[in-house]
């Protein structure tokens, strides 16, 4: 029999759920990543969290959003030589494929985006209705004189240039796109 002054405690019900949540009540694992740009830098220094399955994988599809990056490349800042490409892997949601271990500082070097004005839609299609219309009314007006005058349009006008831009914008418009994750 228990003396008064002992309480008896009963154990807690176990469910499969109780790890899971006192997993998510510790603090959350993350590494510190040294950003690069194109070998200078850093850009920017910030802690990613690891997640996944087993919470050691790096969003790296997240950061190249975040920092408007290309490709993520494995650095030796002390070398300023680039290692291998991180990729994101398309099974697992644009997490890395290789794991991370918690409160690592790893260095990133990032391939910036190209930003060309002339691939958005609109400037392409503008390109598409304005290069024709230019070659028209040299067409049928001719040249005029201050682009006469100049060494530029000296030059014999070829068949061949009309044709290497029609088919440039129709292998631009009808090109391939990435489906949206």
């Amino acid at each position: 029999m228990a003396e008064p002054d002992e309480v008896a405690v009963e154990p807690a019900e176990e469910s499969p759920t109780t790890p899971l949540l006192l997993e998510s009540a510790a603090a959350s694992p993350s590494v510190e990543v040294r950003l690069y740009r194109q070998g200078s830098g850093p850009a920017a220094v910030f802690r990613s969290g690891l997640v996944g399955p087993r919470r050691d994988r790096l969003d790296v599809r997240g950061i190249q959003a975040d920092h408007g990056l290309r490709a993520l490349f494995a650095f030796n800042p002390s070398a300023s030589r680039r290692g291998l490409r991180i990729r994101p892997d398309p099974n697992r949601g644009g997490l890395s494929a290789l794991p991370f271990r918690d409160g690592a500082a790893i260095a990133l070097d990032g391939e910036p985006k190209a930003s060309w004005a002339w691939t958005k839609p609109a400037a392409m299609v503008a390109a598409a209705v304005l290069a024709p219309a230019a070659m028209a009314a040299v067409a049928l007006y001719g040249v005029p004189e201050p682009l006469r005058s100049s060494r530029l349009a000296n030059a014999a006008f070829a068949p061949w240039i009309l044709a290497s831009v029609v088919i440039v914008v129709v292998r631009l418009r009808t090109r391939p796109r990435a489906r949206a994750p």
